[in-house]
């Protein structure tokens, strides 16, 4: 089940203390209402009680899904690749096989969910995105800072990216054949040397650069 708590947040705009509820987990199998809430931003929405002034709330969550068999622990700001935390190993360390995914960012915790509960494998989602990048980049002439899944469909056998392009973060949205995921596959998993690994792992950006550098190197 989802585990809660409470925290006194000092408003950042009046210095009124404010009692808030807190998630420290979010179990989407048990507690689906917490996975729509958490999407839309609801979850982590603050609204200061005395002068009014919202914000998004950032502390660490840990997102289990046991359905789709993954878990996905948000850290704000982290700066490690690997993480390995005792309390939860001891609590969720006898279950069978499930991806562990580390990020630090809001946007990245709800691409990693969008990206499982379609079935597919992030180390080859973030390895194609890496590759459209630089064909963005060809295209527009302009730098990309930014990228995330945004589009898959067996029908239309399209998989696709929004990329955030130059200065003003213009938004453009790049697709591929679901061929081009396939192929990317290979690449993503012959540069994984920790398949099994109990920690939560970040997989991201600086990953798939190496995976595609690996992958270059030893063809």
């Amino acid at each position: 089940m989802s585990n809660t708590g409470t925290k006194v947040i000092t408003c950042p705009k009046c210095g009124r203390d404010n009692e808030i509820k807190v998630y420290k987990t979010v179990n989407a199998t048990t507690d689906p209402q917490f996975r729509e809430q958490l999407l839309s931003g609801e979850l982590l929405h603050f609204c200061c009680s005395d002068c009014g002034h919202e914000a998004q709330l950032k502390y660490p969550l840990l997102y289990n899904d046991m359905k789709n068999k993954f878990m996905v622990y948000y850290i704000p700001d982290v700066d490690r690749e690997k993480l390995t935390d005792e309390t939860l190993e001891k609590e969720y360390g006898s279950l069978e096989p499930i991806t562990r995914r580390l990020v630090s960012s809001f946007n990245e915790l709800k691409e990693k969910i969008h990206i499982f509960e379609s079935g597919l494998d992030d180390r080859v989602i973030e390895v194609v995105k890496a590759a459209l990048k630089d064909v963005v980049e060809k295209r527009t002439g302009e730098e990309v800072t930014g990228g995330y899944f945004s589009k898959y469909s067996a029908e239309e056998d399209r998989i696709g990216f929004t990329f955030f392009v130059g200065d003003e973060g213009e938004q453009f949205v790049q697709t591929t054949r679901l061929e081009i995921y396939e192929k990317s596959a290979g690449v993503a998993r012959s540069a994984d040397d920790a398949p099994a690994d109990r920690s939560f792992r970040r997989i991201g950006r600086d990953w798939a650069r190496n995976a595609l550098y690996r992958y270059k190197k030893n063809k």
